[in-house]
């Protein structure tokens, strides 16, 4: 099968999922707000006017609308109230003074991705001056967030570190490891979510599977790093059997070397455990300005945890390469923690989402005037040349 017929059906399975996802969501969240009447509880009625004491009420079927005293309302326990808020009312009354506390939250997440990206690089005496670094992650940013379907920000970051260095090999696999070390990051804080909340079931089927990717993620990483278990299975003798045995060695041996930096692979964990906390306060501080609050009998940390649980356990399913942004599958998530959990409804969650992806998107904007600064976008021919020569 051609690359070219491998990428369009790629396309096609991300597009049907993404469809699917639309059209299950296009049955929950509403743009206005609506409610239901405690004597007809299954039928969700879009609110036309509301006031202290009355509400009109459209059927959304029909047209026809009727007004009812509040009491005839039914309380809905993910809104704390009886009225059930939709889009157009989240987007309207959003707190601006939350949302700008998500922006400025994830603020330094980039520039300590560009510190990052430098001391992995370091590890391999990969020299990379911290302006190229920053100006390299807003671009990897920009095409990995702002220009889905296009040269994916890895590649591009990879083939302008591999123009700058003998070591080709060695700082493509160094591009690969920061992107495998956020998912560790992820892993670690979702595990320990799921500890923390083991009794309040917030995560379900999701927090097993969660559960088996850390055992995985731990049991792999002792038996990679391990000199015995290398010398018992006869690792290298293995490794000089398969195809392209050589580019193979370097890149086992990249990765492999983390074990002589211990101190540069801590700090580079903790750095990375320190950006998940800021990109979860975004999170958190936008989910307050969409009006998502404890409801009576629950804190704020409580709040906290939730989202903390549905970011990184989102976040990790997202990454599975089946749907654009991850579209559907963190939605998944956010339902099954704080729709089902009843801190807010689906069109709050749908809002959530989307803002997270927004404040990404925005945060990456810098990055499109990075072509003019002399880090022009490879073709496709110079990434396949790049590949041979490493």
């Amino acid at each position: 099968m051609s690359s070219a017929v491998k990428t369009w059906l790629s396309r096609i399975v991300k597009l049907a999922f993404c469809g699917g996802a639309l059209w299950y969501l296009s049955g929950k969240v509403t743009l206005p707000d609506t409610a239901r009447l405690a004597e007809r509880p299954e039928i969700r009625y879009a609110v036309v006017s509301k006031n202290d004491d009355a509400v009109t009420l459209r059927d959304r079927e029909t047209g026809a609308e009727r007004t009812v005293p509040r009491s005839a309302l039914m309380s809905n326990s993910k809104s704390g109230g009886d009225i059930e808020r939709g889009l157009k009312s989240i987007i309207r009354e959003t707190d601006v003074g939350w949302a700008w506390w998500a922006v400025l939250f994830y603020a330094p997440v980039t520039f300590g991705i560009a510190w990052r990206l430098r001391l992995m690089l370091a590890t391999q005496d990969i020299k990379l001056g911290y302006r190229d670094s920053v100006l390299l992650t807003f671009a990897g940013n920009f095409f990995n967030f702002a220009m889905p379907g296009t040269t994916g920000g890895d590649i591009y970051k990879a083939y302008h570190i591999a123009k700058r260095t003998h070591k080709r090999t060695e700082g493509v696999t160094i591009v690969l490891l920061d992107r495998a070390i956020g998912l560790a990051s992820f892993l670690i804080l979702g595990a320990f979510t799921i500890l923390v909340s083991w009794r309040k079931d917030m995560i379900g089927e999701y927090g097993r599977w969660v559960g088996y990717l850390m055992a995985v993620f731990i049991v792999g990483f002792g038996l990679f790093f391990s000199h015995r278990v290398r010398r018992v299975i006869r690792y290298d003798a293995l490794l000089a059997r398969l195809p392209f045995a050589e580019k193979l060695k370097r890149i086992d041996e990249t990765t492999f070397s983390f074990r002589r930096h211990k101190s540069q692979a801590i700090l580079t964990l903790g750095l990375t455990l320190a950006l998940h906390g800021l990109f979860v306060g975004s999170i958190f501080c936008m989910a307050r300005g969409l009006g998502i609050h404890p409801s009576e009998g629950r804190t704020e940390g409580e709040l906290f945890l939730a989202v903390l649980l549905a970011s990184v356990v989102g976040y990790l399913f997202a990454a599975i390469p089946v749907t654009i942004q991850g579209f559907g599958l963190l939605e998944a998530v956010f339902i099954r923690v704080l729709v089902n959990g009843g801190w807010c409804n689906e069109s709050q969650m749908l809002a959530l989402t989307l803002s997270a992806r927004l404040i990404q998107m925005a945060w990456s904007m810098p990055g499109v005037v990075v072509p003019w600064l002399g880090f022009s976008r490879p073709q496709g021919a110079e990434v396949e040349a790049m590949n041979a020569e490493g």
